[in-house]
């Protein structure tokens, strides 16, 4: 049996040897780099002020519309108005009354043209091609979007921006050094090539099964590194030596980091929907308290007082919440603005709404504890991530936590069990941020770095002794093949000279 799990690790780790040390070296880079998204703080930097002067022109059909929330924008010049359903929009020009249902390559050149100047791009927008996807737009979000236009920069950084087919909005945005860093980091680490991305069951199937046989690979190999590790007749410990004796080491000390962060990362796809968290729709609804259609907007819109927008203003998201229809302008900074719907006046909150959600999200549940966050907790924090404070906490009896924006009154973030646990196996094991003090930096940074150079040393030692083995084993077989063949040479010419020079009987 020992000898097998020898003969096992052996050969599933020249296997694995070469992703596993992959996923190792780029976890390096996704240190510092992280996947290209354009988040909603981008994409206002990119919308021009919000000019209502030649606005507001309704089409008269959408009456059947239902949608969540709404909002007013710029796109080229042109005011528009975005009706939110779903994932599904519809885009209304608001100078004739138009419904925009799709984009087409000289509309998109405008748009990204105009996205290109606020950003502060210089040159014109160069259309590449029109796609379906490609390595910077796999993601599921995109779906709603394709075919995309891609337009490329002539600019030092090398900028790339994407525009939507079907809402005319930009949405994805990358440069060359984020393009370069992402082959190295994410593409590798997450085995996200196109090809592979694109057929979602197949890629996740792919990940779910490298992992847990690189898990049972990691585990002989803690066994047998514990096996071998005992003091001998020369007083060494170890039986290797040379590269050997590198794994051998590698693997006692940071072996159980390398099973860890091997479990953490089965867990990041959710593997077998072990720890699906619900999607806490009807909390949101609860809090809303009503609903948005299309006379609600074409209402608004029509008695929107223009001069009263904040100058700065380049958005205008309009919602409900608690049974109230409420406006957000928004700025190029991303600095957010309450405003009463009627007069555009600011308007926060009042702290009777924050103090009534609790009950209303969860009537039925008894509540523990409620009240303001001003810096991150266990669950809601910054880390890759930026968290907008402070937040309203609502923590239930039961252990759910709710976080409510301060300015939106809206779910901010929501934390039933399963993504409780979720938090620890995944985010914690994974990244290292177990607390607020451990996910400082530098402090991180020192110690995520000694870990994962033990980790990778493990895992590129493995790989080379599995080379070199490789290497070895086709050397004797090219020599045994080469030896046979010079033997059956040297046979069939013997058999050819006494052929021509028959031995005489005599």
């Amino acid at each position: 049996m020992v000898r097998l799990l020898f003969l096992i690790h052996r050969y599933l780790g020249i296997a694995l040897g070469v992703v596993i040390s992959l996923w190792c070296l780029s976890g390096f880079v996704m240190m510092y780099e992280q996947y290209p998204e354009l988040d909603d703080s981008e994409r206002l930097a990119g919308l021009q002020p919000l000019d209502l002067t030649a606005c507001c022109q309704l089409p008269t059909d959408f009456s059947n519309i239902s949608v969540n929330s709404f909002r007013l924008e710029m796109m080229a010049g042109i005011p528009v108005l975005r009706l939110m359903a779903g994932r599904a929009q519809y885009v209304i020009d608001l100078r004739t009354g138009e419904y925009l249902p799709e984009f087409y390559d000289a509309d998109a050149r405008f748009i990204a043209a105009a996205a290109a100047e606020e950003y502060g791009l210089q040159g014109n927008p160069r259309l590449v091609e029109q796609i379906l996807r490609d390595q910077w737009t796999v993601y599921a979000s995109y779906e709603p979007h394709r075919p995309l236009y891609h337009f490329a920069m002539d600019d030092a950084a090398g900028t790339e921006l994407y525009v939507s087919s079907t809402t005319g909005e930009v949405v994805q945005m990358t440069t060359f050094r984020q393009r370069f860093l992402n082959w190295m980091g994410a593409v590798v680490h997450w085995l996200y090539p196109t090809a592979l991305r694109q057929h979602t069951g197949v890629w996740l199937q792919m990940v779910i099964w490298l992992t847990i046989v690189s898990l049972f690979l990691t585990v002989i190999g803690i066994y047998i590194g514990l096996r071998q590790f005992k003091t001998r007749r020369n007083g060494h410990r170890s039986p290797y030596h040379g590269w050997a004796l590198w794994h051998h080491y590698a693997g006692l000390v940071f072996g159980l980091f390398t099973l860890t962060w091997l479990i953490s990362g089965l867990f990041s796809v959710n593997a077998f929907g072990a720890l699906e968290s619900r999607g806490f729709f009807a909390e949101n609804q609860r809090l809303r308290g009503g609903d948005v259609n299309f006379e609600v907007a074409s209402a608004f819109v029509s008695g929107l007082p223009a001069e009263e927008l904040p100058s700065s203003a380049v958005r205008l998201d309009v919602s409900v919440a608690g049974g109230q229809l409420y406006a957000i302008a928004s700025d190029k900074e991303a600095q957010r603005v309450r405003l009463n719907a009627g007069t555009l006046k600011p308007e926060m909150l009042p702290e009777s709404f924050f103090s009534r959600a609790a009950d209303v999200m969860r009537p039925d549940v008894p509540v523990s504890e409620a009240a303001w966050l001003n810096e991150g907790d266990a669950y809601y924090y910054n880390h890759h991530e930026e968290r907008r404070f402070p937040v309203f906490r609502v923590q239930y009896e039961d252990g759910e936590r709710i976080y409510l924006d301060s300015v939106t009154g809206e779910l901010a973030y929501a934390a039933d069990r399963n993504r409780q646990w979720l938090r620890w196996v995944f985010l914690a094991l994974h990244r290292g941020d177990f607390s607020a003090l451990v996910r400082t930096r530098p402090i991180w940074d020192l110690m995520m770095w000694p870990l994962m150079l033990g980790v990778t040393i493990g895992a590129i030692t493995g790989t080379w002794i599995g080379f070199k083995r490789i290497v070895r084993a086709t050397r004797r077989t090219f020599r045994r093949t080469t030896g046979s063949q010079r033997a059956s040479q040297a046979q069939r010419a013997s058999q050819a000279v006494g052929a021509q020079h028959p031995v005489s009987s005599n």
